[in-house]
């Protein structure tokens, strides 16, 4: 016995004296740093040593974070010193909810957007259009207001009185419905007899006889977009995936998670996987498995260990099932306590009911996987809530549960995601009220929505988010814009005189907003353990800020500029600015 317990303690004395010397900064003579930044004004998010002036990096790991006078005894030789000048240095920014392959395929086609959403302007450009591009054999463009057309939404006589020649597909505003003419609902065999692929939630609006009226909701319109986006070139693709994974990288983000790719997950993680192996990945990628249909739930644990087995690699990794598990308020698919305001009888739909999630839980569990789930409606965030308890008293400590967007929710289950430790996550830049057409079926309701502040007060995990879609709105993924909006609960136009989202008491502050897109987006992917805050023996992902967000004012936050970012020791985004000065 003795024997075989030798090398146990020397593996824990050892394992002892690294974590003192990671801790404390001391080194052996013969240890040095890579890497030693000075005189900067480090926000670590660590509670234990929350700022900090100096920082020393080795092997891709921050191995001391403290003063000056501590930080030299890392600095040997060949140890690069860069000293910052007082620059605020912050963790690397997490997006914990994003689809980098959607808004690339969707780059990649021949989708484009009119440039006023005005009913009789919209079918006006498209007309233009339709006739200047020929070529184009099924037209997708955007984008229609939802408010605009009421509860039974537009008609396909309007676009067939533009074009019935050849199908056409608009989006709406909120990207969870379409606009079809008659050619393209031909096209798709979408007619009086054709199921609804989840009744209350995706499905076609019907007129009389069953007669779809062209107006569909939800993932119904899932086959039409992975039609068009399945003919993006691989070419194409990879460089579009690359300007946009560039530009969170110069926006300091360094992790995310993929929110999903429809049906199309093989040809974005193939393109993905090949620039991990190439080295070009700026960030660390958290893939999915994207269930937006009922029946794609039974085969998700095989499909998401499927896309590990096939395309993980050193910064793509697969952990996580996505549901899409409600609507939206603004086409009344959102699944609520309480009916739409203007719609009585109407209350949404959920994907599938709280027992098959209960076992699709057990599944996750057994598998070791995690869960992200869409929920937009006050009753889809109770579902989830009950099924999670009820998995947890069956002594299940998988999946880690994350809920997403939680636009509205019920007062009484605001406490149970700390009770629960299930991860709120938020997509902030939405809080001066993005979308305006959730008014009229809310009704009071409306003013309630998006109350982050209330989780944090309520000791739960939340997270944040950019879920950005389409290349039009990809200047609203920068993790700052959704700072100044989420201090302020006012979007960009109007400045200090827009509207305000109510309630304004949900106004989050500035070390919220850092927090929930650093330390608490690293809970949501299970990786706080090695990023997420700026602390001996994580890894070295940081931001180092042209501009202090701190001290600027709250309506110039998102004009902000990236000095540097930093992967795993590894600068992967250095500013203009930044390069003059290296090559003073």
């Amino acid at each position: 016995m003795p024997v075989k317990l030798i090398p146990v303690l020397r593996h824990r004395v050892l394992s002892v004296l690294v974590s003192i010397l990671f801790t404390t900064g001391v080194a052996a003579d013969s240890r040095y740093a890579d890497r030693v930044l000075l005189d900067a004004r480090v926000y670590t998010v660590d509670p234990a040593r929350p700022e900090a002036s100096a920082i020393a990096i080795r092997n891709g790991t921050f191995v001391f974070v403290g003063d000056t006078d501590g930080a030299k005894s890392w600095i040997g030789p060949e140890t690069v010193v860069e000293t910052l000048n007082g620059r605020l240095v912050l963790p690397g920014l997490i997006d914990g909810h994003t689809h980098p392959g959607i808004l690339s395929l969707f780059a990649s086609t021949d989708m484009v957007a009119a440039p006023d959403p005005e009913p009789a302007a919209l079918l006006e450009w498209l007309d233009s259009y339709a006739s200047e591009n020929p070529q184009i054999p099924f037209i997708i463009a955007g984008f229609w207001r939802t408010a605009d057309f009421g509860i039974k939404g537009p008609h396909k006589a309007r676009l067939d009185a533009v074009i019935s020649d050849r199908p056409v597909a608009l989006m709406d505003d909120s990207g969870h419905s379409m606009w079809l003419n008659s050619k393209a609902l031909e096209v798709m065999k979408i007619g009086p007899d054709t199921p609804d692929p989840a009744p209350g939630l995706a499905y076609y609006q019907r007129g009389k006889h069953n007669e779809p009226t062209g107006w569909i909701k939800e993932f119904s319109s899932a086959p039409i977009q992975e039609r068009v986006l399945s003919e993006a070139t691989t070419a194409d693709l990879t460089a579009n995936l690359e300007h946009f994974l560039r530009y969170l990288s110069s926006q300091g983000v360094t992790s995310l998670y993929d929110g999903g790719n429809l049906g199309l997950h093989d040809k974005v993680y193939s393109v993905l996987a090949k620039l991990d192996r190439e080295g070009r990945l700026p960030l660390r990628y958290e893939g999915s498995y994207h269930v937006h249909l009922p029946d794609q739930v039974d085969r998700a644990v095989a499909e998401i260990k499927r896309l590990h087995k096939t395309y993980g690699g050193s910064n793509l990794q697969f952990n996580t099932v996505k549901i899409h598990f409600d609507g939206v308020h603004e086409i009344r698919t959102s699944a609520l306590l309480q009916d739409f305001t203007d719609d009585a009888g109407n209350h949404g739909g959920t994907l599938f009911d709280e027992d098959r999630l209960v076992e699709f839980i057990g599944e996750l569990h057994r598998a070791k996987l995690d869960l992200h789930m869409h929920v937009v409606g006050d009753r889809a965030t109770r579902v989830a809530l009950d099924a999670y308890e009820r998995a947890k008293q069956s002594g299940w400590n998988y999946p880690r549960l994350t809920l997403c967007h939680l636009e509205l929710v019920s007062e009484e289950d605001i406490p149970r995601f700390e009770q629960l430790g299930v991860v709120a996550n938020f997509t902030p830049h939405w809080f001066g009220d993005l979308f305006q057409g959730a008014a009229s079926s809310l009704g009071s309701r409306n003013e309630q929505k998006m109350r982050a502040k209330s989780f944090f007060d309520a000791g739960a995990t939340v997270s944040f988010s950019s879920d950005v879609v389409v290349p039009e709105e990809m200047d609203r993924a920068t993790p700052f814009l959704g700072m100044q909006i989420g201090l302020n609960r006012q979007d960009l136009e109007g400045g200090e005189q827009a509207k305000i989202m109510q309630p304004v008491s949900e106004r989050l502050t500035l070390a919220q907003l850092i927090r929930g897109y650093t330390i608490n987006g690293a809970y949501q992917l299970r990786r706080s353990a090695s990023r997420g805050s700026i602390t001996a023996g994580k890894s070295a992902d940081l931001v180092i800020m042209q501009d202090d967000v701190f001290s600027l004012d709250t309506y110039r936050i998102h004009q902000v500029a990236v000095y540097r970012t930093m992967l795993a020791g590894d600068y992967v985004y250095t500013s203009a600015a930044s390069q003059v000065e290296q090559k003073n």
